[in-house]
């Protein structure tokens, strides 16, 4: 089984860094392409990041609260 990172995307030129506010999935649970698996805050507005690839979610990294 192949293993997809998945990046916070580039969420606008002036916008360097990101919050987490909330982990829509655990580890293990199945998600499809597109779907919403993050909510992050800006200093401009929430909003999703995205699944890249449909799979079973593996170690989630990312801490609620922290900023990428």
């Amino acid at each position: 089984m192949a293993l997809v990172p998945i990046h916070m995307p580039q969420l606008g030129e002036s916008i360097a860094e990101a919050t987490i506010v909330r982990i829509l999935f655990e580890e293990g649970d199945t998600v499809q392409a597109d779907s919403d698996i993050l909510e992050v805050e800006t200093n401009k507005a929430v909003m999703g990041v995205t699944a890249p690839a449909s799979g079973k979610l593996g170690p989630i990294l990312a801490e609620v609260g922290t900023s990428y």
